[in-house]
């Protein structure tokens, strides 16, 4: 077969610096000789295949890596023609290079190259994560709906290709990548990435989602050790019958809890199992009643792409799970700094975690 000619990459659609990380995958690497095919075109590791009107783009990873990252959230395209907003979110800014990041750390670490799904237009135009009933109301412009589509189809394919490959292996993680800018009632004291103590409004938390809601998660182990079936990791909770579901998900060896070990927050996670209610850090309510820690729970896309046995959004039957990282700014995105630094940190955290649930044995660098 031949290796279809890439097209230029668009400087609207992506930052200019991401160009060099990107081309940095393909430098010097050796590929491997199956080539993955979509809508009639082949690619090899370290293309990219580009979607409705190079709005959408998938970064082809190797056959056997175990990693697809998602983001959907940091577009900045309006499209041509432009696109109308139908939505007030904003951008999850610098998770795009945050991604790319962590997809180099991966491949020094594993010699394997993550997938990576984008979308190029911004989120208020276009957001993947909304739900399927919805997107007729929102997207009655043709070009929206029709990026909407490719991105989903772009992560399919990923996803789909990603559980042919493992259906006799270990399995994968679709870690689906976001920012969150959640604000205390007052600036606290935070660690940054140097190690300095500092002061912010903003919440340095990465919040986990499972597609469990925050009740569930403030429940007792008991309670939540009946709710594996209903999270996007259940085939890990399956393949893993002898662990307590509640330590998946806020045990030293859970997600979050492998990130602490990073020095990254996460909730949940061995420090913050719960989602507290503290009117001294995040306020009252108009009723006087103290605000809960704010925590998202997962999305259409972690709910969609993992593997959830019950609820109104099932997953696949399959040993591809899904977790949702809602990232902070200031320890995590801000700025190149953070990102060097933090994304070593997530990939540690990614490569333990790999190793412990699925039974890879990678080294961590």
């Amino acid at each position: 077969m031949k290796t279809t000619k890439l097209k230029p990459l668009q400087v609207c659609l992506v930052l200019p610096a991401l160009l060099v990380i990107a081309l940095s995958f393909k430098s010097g690497d050796k590929t491997n000789d199956t080539l993955f095919t979509y809508e009639g075109k082949t690619y090899k590791p370290g293309d990219t295949v580009y979607g409705f009107k190079n709005y959408t783009k998938l970064v082809v990873g190797d056959d056997d890596a175990p990693l697809l990252l998602g983001v959907p959230h940091d577009g900045v395209a309006i499209g041509n023609p432009e696109i109308p907003e139908t939505g007030t979110t904003g951008r999850d800014i610098n998770t795009l290079p945050l991604a790319f990041e962590i997809a180099a750390n991966f491949k020094s670490s594993t010699k394997k190259r993550a997938w990576i799904v984008i979308n190029a237009i911004g989120r208020k135009r276009v957001d993947p994560n909304t739900y399927p009933n919805e997107v007729d109301k929102r997207y009655t412009n043709e070009d929206a709906k029709n990026t909407y589509l490719s991105y989903h189809n772009l992560l399919k394919a990923a996803r789909e290709r990603m559980a042919e490959v493992q259906k006799n292996g270990k399995g994968a993680l679709f870690l689906d990548l976001h920012g969150q800018a959640h604000t205390y009632q007052n600036p606290q004291p935070y660690i940054s990435v140097s190690g300095k103590e500092l002061n912010s409004k903003f919440i340095d938390q990465t919040e986990l989602g499972y597609g469990l809601s925050a009740a569930a998660i403030s429940q007792s182990d008991e309670y939540l050790d009946k709710l594996a079936d209903s999270s996007s990791i259940a085939a890990i909770a399956k393949a893993n019958p002898q662990v307590p579901f509640s330590q998946l998900i806020r045990g030293p060896y859970s997600f979050g809890g492998l990130l602490e070990a990073e020095k990254v927050i996460a909730v949940p996670g061995t420090r913050i199992k719960t989602i507290e209610a503290n009117a001294e850090l995040f306020g009252t309510d108009a009723n006087g009643n103290p605000k809960k820690r704010p925590y998202f729970n997962g999305g259409y896309c972690t709910r969609k792409y993992g593997t959830a046995v019950y609820g109104a959004t099932k997953g696949y039957r399959d040993n591809i799970s899904s977790i949702q990282a809602e990232t902070p700014g200031i320890t995590v995105r801000n700025n190149e700094a953070i990102r060097e630094i933090s994304a070593e940190r997530f990939n540690r955290a990614i490569i333990n975690f790999l190793n412990k649930w699925y039974g890879y044995s990678y080294k961590s660098r």
